[in-house]
């Protein structure tokens, strides 16, 4: 019984990854896609309204529009899949990229890729947060130090304040 469980469960992770790694590797292909959609598409009022510091659709769809998305989506499957320590700061350019694919359908903004760095700022404080969090975390499980008798010396008053 646990053998069986085991297997279907390695083949489940197996399967999984397989999907994953294809992904992965179908994608960066992506940046092409706008290349098989037909020219129609590209005139469209939401693609019109997209390029309109562009000359062509087709250059804001191929330039702007699958150069945020790609990117995007392979920094979320890294995420998602990332067993480091430090994972937590891949949530930055997810951030930025995502505030700038935003900003694309932004129709009152007038500039593309401008600002977003000041918006993400919180985003990067967090961030930084679990991970430095987690390194302390991972940091004291190799070195076998306990935080609490650290803690404690801290809390305690020092004979040195009182002199």
């Amino acid at each position: 019984m646990n053998t069986s469980r085991r297997q279907s469960k390695g083949t489940k992770a197996l399967a999984v990854g397989s999907a994953v790694a294809v992904i992965m590797a179908v994608l960066p292909y992506a940046f092409y896609y706008y290349e098989a959609l037909p020219d129609w598409l590209w005139d469209t009022s939401l693609f019109n309204s997209l390029s309109k510091s562009f000359d062509d659709n087709r250059l804001m769809a191929s330039w702007i529009l699958f150069q945020k998305i790609v990117p995007l989506l392979l920094l979320i499957i890294w995420f998602l899949t990332c067993k480091h320590w430090w994972y937590h700061v891949i949530i930055i350019p997810i951030s930025l990229y995502a505030f700038q694919l935003y900003n694309l359908f932004d129709f009152s903004s007038t500039y593309i890729d401008s600002g977003e760095l000041y918006f993400i700022v919180p985003v990067v404080i967090i961030s930084l947060s679990l991970t430095y969090l987690a390194r302390i975390k991972v940091f004291d499980r190799i070195h076998g130090i306990d935080i609490s008798e650290i803690e404690d010396e801290i809390k305690k008053p020092s004979d040195r304040w009182f002199k």
